[in-house]
């Protein structure tokens, strides 16, 4: 019995199986803040720092809401990625339009269309799409609800809207904050700041960096029409 006590012991002071996935997701990964910055010609958009990860921001966003929120340019952005491990940048053409995804996985009704993006220079299989709620008692108490999903070199990972710790614990009226999973797994997070957004990226090393970088990106840089209401 006490040998079984002492290897149960080693075991959490050396973190045994299981022993990473018990720690809080903010506390495996890394806390960065995105500071955009102005480019030099670059007047519709901005540039940005994320740790090895940088690039530009374009956005193009209307307030026509009678006619759809993802109708004519209501939610368009572009963004690029430059990282150490690419040699050309890779761009995301992100707008409304209708999704692959299935997203049987989400819980709330959503609508009908999607905010979707297409990427040139990123791996063959990538595809992100993002699925907005219809609304609701549920969407109002804290954030509205949104579900994401990326395909990204073989891996799929998912986002939703969730409380992250350590952010605002009541709802504003937009979307507050995202949780990144794989495999069920929570990896990465986003709060959104109105100036200074805080990233948690998996860190450096991860086979999921990458990825969870984009993802939250292409969330970051949606013009979200609950921000505008």
């Amino acid at each position: 019995m006490r040998r079984i006590l002492a290897a149960l012991a080693a075991m959490a002071i050396l973190g045994g199986p299981g022993a990473a996935q018990a720690q809080p997701m903010t506390e495996r990964t890394q806390k960065l803040t995105l500071e955009p910055k102005r480019v030099k010609g670059l007047l519709l958009g901005y540039g940005y720092d994320l740790a090895e990860f940088s690039g530009e921001v374009r956005t193009r966003a209307s307030s026509a809401r009678a006619v759809g929120i993802f109708s004519s340019d209501s939610a368009k952005t572009e963004f690029t990625v430059a990282s150490p491990h690419r040699s050309e940048p890779m761009t995301a053409a992100c707008a409304g339009g209708q999704s692959r995804t299935a997203f049987a996985w989400i819980e709330f009704q959503r609508e009908d269309l999607a905010y979707i993006c297409e990427f040139a220079g990123g791996p063959p299989d990538a595809s992100f799409a993002l699925a907005l709620s219809k609304g609701g008692l549920a969407a109002r108490l804290y954030q509205p609800q949104r579900a994401a999903e990326m395909t990204w070199n073989g891996a799929t990972l998912r986002a939703r809207t969730a409380r992250i710790a350590g952010s605002v614990p009541f709802g504003s009226g937009g979307v507050l904050s995202y949780v990144v999973t794989r495999d069920g797994e929570e990896i990465a997070g986003l709060v959104r700041g109105a100036l200074k957004p805080t990233f948690y990226l998996p860190p450096e090393g991860s086979p999921d960096r990458e990825a969870a970088a984009v993802l939250l990106l292409a969330l970051y840089t949606f013009a979200d029409p609950a921000d505008r209401k």
